[in-house]
């Protein structure tokens, strides 16, 4: 994912996204010492709640990444946890918003 990740959003959005997107980035930590404390129950609530909101404000891919982290906290699967986080970062890193 070196390249960047266009996500083309409505314009009626443009006052929401700054503010959506430096939450997202503050919970990358939160994620991180979750995992590292064992704690299944924030990882997937943290999950389920980025499920919710990723497509609400039309980033799929953070749709999609937080129910693999919903799962991965269910099976208490701290390596594929780990998996998903890194993708959730290098996502966060990449990402280009553009509006329509």
């Amino acid at each position: 994912m070196a390249e960047k990740i266009l996500v083309e959003l409505d314009s009626d959005l443009r006052e929401l996204i700054p503010e959506f997107l430096e939450r997202r980035q503050h919970d990358l930590p939160v994620f991180r010492q979750a995992l590292e404390a064992g704690d299944y129950e924030t990882l997937r609530t943290m999950g389920h709640q980025m499920k919710g909101f990723g497509g609400g404000y039309g980033f799929t891919e953070l749709t999609a990444i937080g129910a693999e982290i919903e799962q991965g906290a269910k099976a208490r699967d701290s390596q594929a946890i780990a998996a998903h986080l890194s993708r959730l970062e290098e996502y966060m890193q990449h990402l280009e918003v553009r509006y329509k």
